[in-house]
């Protein structure tokens, strides 16, 4: 089914013309009328149905012409020529700030566009009027970004700058339609936001499984030998080196790298650790399948050594046979289907939208240490007979960290991406955390955890509110990053929420395991810690939390707080938490 996206502008952007196809499957556009965008966006009355999302496309010029800048821009010192430009534009957002206090749940994007310098000369001694105008508008939105969780930018010139800005734009259909885009520039702007629809949706892949030969370097290693590879400064060589550029960028973000490729391992190590015009290093990787097996196989396999879902991996290999095998037998994993030219690899690499986020967390950095570090745990938990007395000697050290500006954009991270470990899979934005964490009587915390293998960064989240009976709570929500799994943590998380929910009187709770696709890891875990099925609760319970229940269609689980014995506490010691 798809979802509407409400589209208005201050030029009329075609409704109907084939370019908004490029929004993507899933996704209907419903298009405000001519010059309607100040009445949509000042409606104090939330919508009977409200939209997925809201689109308002602003081309400056539309509200501001170029003499009402003059006087701004006369003035010479630079911190009065800011603020007056600012006075100047900051009228023209009040619809945008009426939009956004009125109806926050709304995620909404500005897509903006001023007009182009006119010729180089304007340029050489000075920013020109128009660019000046652009630096004050670009400062006032993202001062509105950081208040507004809810709140997206689309800077659309520079994304038509890839197609050119004299094809991006038509003065015919200005002229006949008052639309300034032409119907190439109307694809750009429809697929960009799309991208940005997608990614509210969905949350960004998470690993790079690239092939070797004919893929990180030129040629293949086990006929040509160490020397006879294109790798290196000069030519195709120095394309593949970009490309492992590209590719070694993308993990200092927390993409997690790994190999997959048919070869002998020993020849690839060679290359890795002998080849002088080599950039990635094993350090940079996270796992490899490095063997004669199909590719398809030891992906599904890397995603189960990493506890990861298929459906986070990007495949990038040069042979479109590899590439359809894995296709058709590995469907979860998205292939890249590259071009034959190689100099073009380093840069599409970099663009690809598969892998980008709205921000970047101290957590994600963290990314490729976490999973080594949990690659180590879980080979000495397999060695171990005393689980309880190895989780001790480990030095677990969880904590607690509030919800608040500087945590939400993880805990909404968490929300987006945790799909095993995760009771109901409610995929909440930052605005909905925020606003959650408020309520009086909720709540909301992430959880953090660091050991003797590492620090794991903020790996859990826990958001609880109050029912209309004050005595009563809700599990909204209970997730746990799977990098983590195996060291009851989950049962440490759960205590700490219930100590809160006590303290802020609520004496029972009502928890919900929503059964998806893939979070069958949790299933157990209410039951298993001392909640009771709704059907082996006592009928008093059941009679008096039954009218809270209603609109609940996953497994109920009840537990009185008071009574509730947690398993597995004994393993932290609370002396070591913060």
């Amino acid at each position: 089914m798809s979802q509407r996206i409400q589209i208005c502008g201050t030029s009329f952007l075609l409704p109907g013309n084939p370019a908004w196809s490029a929004l993507g499957q899933g996704w209907e556009p419903v298009f405000a009328g001519f010059d309607e965008w100040p009445r949509l966006l000042l409606d104090p009355v939330p919508p009977v149905d409200p939209p997925a999302a809201l689109a308002w496309v602003l081309f400056l010029e539309d509200l501001l012409p170029a003499a009402a800048l003059a006087p701004a821009l006369a003035l010479k010192d630079p911190g009065q020529r800011r603020q007056a430009l600012a006075e100047l534009l900051a009228p023209l957002l009040l619809p945008l700030d009426a939009r956004l206090a009125n109806h926050p749940q709304t995620p909404v994007i500005v897509a903006y566009s001023l007009p182009a310098v006119g010729s180089a000369i304007e340029s050489g001694r000075g920013l020109p009027a128009w660019e000046h105008a652009r630096q004050a508008l670009e400062e006032l939105l993202r001062a509105r970004v950081d208040q507004h969780p809810g709140l997206l930018l689309l800077p659309l010139d520079r994304q038509l700058a890839r197609l050119g800005l004299d094809q991006a734009f038509d003065d015919r259909n200005l002229y006949a339609a008052r639309c300034r885009l032409s119907q190439a520039g109307l694809r750009v702007l429809a697929g960009c936001l799309g991208q940005l629809l997608e990614r509210q949706k969905t949350a960004a892949k998470k690993v790079l499984v690239l092939d070797c030969d004919n893929t990180l370097w030129g040629g293949v290693v086990g006929e040509v030998g160490l020397a006879g590879l294109a790798l290196g400064q000069d030519g195709l060589g120095k394309a593949f080196q970009d490309f492992q550029r590209a590719a070694q960028d993308l993990g200092r973000t927390g993409i997690l790298l790994a190999i997959v490729s048919k070869n002998n391992e020993e020849d690839v190590w060679e290359v890795f650790d002998q080849h002088a015009g080599m950039v990635l290093t094993r350090d940079d990787l996270v796992a490899f399948k490095v063997n004669w097996r199909d590719k398809a196989s030891n992906l599904l396999e890397l995603a189960a050594d990493l506890d990861l879902g298929a459906d986070s991996f990007v495949f990038w290999d040069d042979n479109p046979l590899e590439r359809e095998v894995v296709k058709a037998r590995a469907s979860q994993v998205t292939v890249v289907d590259p071009p034959a030219d190689v100099t073009r690899w380093p840069r599409l690499l970099r663009d690809l939208p598969l892998f980008g986020r709205f921000e970047t967390t101290t957590e994600d950095a963290k990314k490729k240490a976490q999973y080594q570090a949990r690659a180590q745990f879980k080979a000495e938990q397999g060695r171990v007979v005393d689980e309880t007395g190895f989780l001790r000697s480990i030095a677990l050290k969880p904590s607690l960290v509030p919800i608040g500006q500087g945590s939400v954009a993880r805990a909404a991270q968490l929300c987006a991406k945790t799909n095993q470990f995760n009771l109901r899979v409610i995929r909440h934005t930052q605005a909905d955390i925020l606003a959650l964490a408020d309520e009086p009587g909720a709540v909301a915390f992430l959880g953090h955890l660091a050991d003797r293998f590492g620090d794991h960064g903020n790996v859990a989240l826990v958001l609880a509110r109050p029912t209309a009976d004050p005595e009563v709570a809700f599990l909204d929500s209970f997730m746990l990053s799977c990098r983590v799994l195996g060291r009851h943590f989950e049962a440490w998380m759960l205590a700490r929420a219930v100590a809160q929910l006590r303290e802020r009187g609520a004496s029972w709770l009502i928890a919900e395991f929503i059964p998806q696709k893939r979070n069958q890891v949790a299933q157990d875990f209410l039951a298993g810690h001392g909640l009771m099925p709704w059907d082996q609760a006592p009928a008093p319970a059941r009679e008096r939390l039954a009218p809270l229940c209603q609109g609940l269609g996953g497994q109920i689980h009840l537990a009185e707080l008071a009574s509730l014995t947690i398993p597995y506490l004994e393993i932290y010691d609370e002396t070591q938490a913060d």
